[in-house]
């Protein structure tokens, strides 16, 4: 896994330079014009390691990732505290709930994502992200995934709303 590259001089705002696995998701941010910084901190895997991170529990962000029968990526963010409905998320992907799947790490490791640290942003075309509404409701900034469990990405939730391949639905139970 490529991590941050320590040798290279950071980018004329400041931010460091980063390995392949925040690029894509970075770029679509920085195309857009977008505020947004990215902490790093000791590994978080678990809800609990999450929970101990000083983010507010109550603006973070967790992305899914599905495959169905047409789509090889769909990405899928809600609150951390939410749950998914299934029947909801089928509708607004055009598909059937016996055809959503969990995507496998391997299909994951190919795109350049981890389980735990996806970033809520279309990296490629072809690639949709539904945000729950909620998300959207949420004021002041929202920390979700950055690519690994040592990174949380800090952005404001109108800004994943306006990325391309965004599409904001209600998703929660």
């Amino acid at each position: 896994m490529d991590t941050d590259r320590q040798d290279l001089p950071p980018h004329a705002d400041g931010r460091p330079r980063t390995g392949t696995r925040e690029a894509a998701w970075r770029a679509a941010l920085d195309r857009d014009g977008a505020a947004y910084t990215v902490h790093a901190h000791t590994p978080a895997h678990s809800v609990a390691e999450r929970q101990a991170l000083p983010f507010p529990w109550s603006r973070a962000v967790k992305t899914l990732a599905f495959t169905t029968a047409d789509t090889p990526l769909l990405l899928v963010a809600l609150r951390a505290v939410d749950r998914i409905d299934f029947a909801r998320l089928a509708a607004a992907a055009g598909t059937s709930r016996s055809q959503l799947r969990a995507t496998d790490a391997a299909t994951l490791d190919a795109e350049g994502l981890v389980p735990g640290g996806i970033p809520p942003i279309s990296h490629r075309s072809g690639v949709l992200c539904l945000i729950d509404a909620t998300v959207i409701e949420l004021e002041g900034p929202v920390f979700c995934g950055a690519g690994t469990a040592d990174r949380t990405l800090q952005v404001e939730p109108a800004v994943l709303a306006r990325l391309p391949r965004a599409r904001v639905t209600e998703l929660r139970r």
